[in-house]
């Protein structure tokens, strides 16, 4: 069972406004992407944490088959919604799955694994991530790649994470009904030489009408070091074909050998 049972995603429905709005907009690694699979033709391509569509929509448009895991109703419903907007002939090459990454088995025989936006960090434990590595390598074809994009952390848990009190988590967000969404957090836990971290969220909503309500769950997060990112995929037979470290980002193309 996954560590973080309670998806802020779905604290309420508003929240999946704001995470295409404002926080998940970017779209350089969609080209980057785009990039490295030119000239490959049609793909099959599955994507644990597929969110709102921000990266299979624009690759479903190109042409290829798509298949999006994701544990939040409201972000599928905001991903089927738009899916109801483009032609048909597009619409017949995806299937969304609704479910949990860590206990869901996978489909097989792609010919991409997409995990990008930061993934990683849904997860609570790095034995969890190194599982859904395990399950992107059992996933892909042979001589298929799996594309993983994530921040990483290098030595102990940054004092950034370590700071206590109550403070805000994100910047607050105005839905277009005028329903405002206020993002706070408190560390409650931490290991700093493991790098896990353990907080308090709590989610504020108000209403147009001024009514509102604060709902609080627990969530623990795991920074990956390079290291550990590239010894699972090591161990499970992903070999790396590009690699781009900066001091704060990691970004892998890896090949399943067989």
């Amino acid at each position: 069972m996954s560590i973080n049972k309670v998806s802020m995603y779905d604290v309420d429905s508003h929240i999946a406004e704001a995470y295409d709005s404002d926080w998940e907009t970017d779209t350089d690694d969609v080209e980057v992407i785009r990039e490295f699979m030119a000239g490959q033709g049609t793909l099959r391509i599955l994507e644990p944490f597929c969110g709102t569509g921000r990266i299979l929509l624009p690759l479903l448009e190109d042409g290829h088959e798509f298949v999006g895991i994701d544990r939040s109703q409201a972000f599928l419903g905001r991903l089927r919604e738009k899916l109801s907007r483009v032609p048909v002939e597009a619409r017949r090459r995806a299937t969304l799955i609704e479910g949990d990454v860590i206990t869901l088995p996978w489909p097989t025989r792609f010919d991409l694994v997409v995990m990008g936006g930061n993934c990683l960090y849904e997860l609570g434990t790095p034995e969890e991530q190194e599982h859904c590595i395990a399950s992107a390598a059992a996933s892909l074809k042979p001589g298929g790649h799996l594309f993983l994009d994530n921040d990483h952390m290098e030595g102990e848990l940054a004092e950034t994470w370590r700071r206590p009190g109550r403070h805000d988590h994100l910047e607050p967000f105005t839905c277009e009904d005028g329903t405002v969404l206020k993002f706070e957090s408190e560390t409650i836990w931490y290991d700093a030489p493991r790098r896990l971290h353990r907080s308090r969220r709590y989610t504020t909503v108000t209403r147009p009408d001024g009514s509102s309500q604060t709902i609080d769950f627990i969530v623990q997060k795991h920074p990956p070091s390079l290291a550990e990112m590239r010894s699972w995929l090591s161990a499970h037979r992903l070999g790396v074909v590009l690699a781009d470290e900066t001091p704060e980002r990691a970004t892998y193309w890896a090949r399943r050998d067989c």
